[in-house]
């Protein structure tokens, strides 16, 4: 029977922080100021990106419209209090022509 506690205590352990880690899936403060900050510079233009921030390291991810758009996510979101570092590594772009 004490095995079986004992086994039962250690895989409880081994559990929590990742029931810890699901439980909490709304952004933190950074993150949330992050994109409101690239919102409100942005303002439609942002609506494809996303922002992540873990340890004061902001990560973008996406597709924006032009390189510029990207150098100025990266900029704003860099500005932020709290934040490190922006990178844009995860952001692509796209542009349209009318030519065939």
């Amino acid at each position: 029977m004490k095995t079986f506690i004992a086994t039962l205590a250690i895989a409880a352990g081994l559990a929590a922080p990742f029931a810890a880690q699901a439980a909490d899936p709304t952004p933190d403060a950074l993150t949330t100021a992050a994109r409101a900050a690239m919102q409100d510079t942005l303002g439609d233009r942002a609506k494809d990106l996303t922002v992540t921030v873990t340890a004061g390291v902001a990560e973008l991810a996406g597709w924006a419209r032009q390189p510029h758009d990207v150098d100025v996510a990266r900029y704003v979101v860099s500005r932020v209090p709290g934040i490190t570092q922006a990178y844009s590594s995860g952001v692509r772009t796209w542009t349209t022509t009318d030519r065939l």
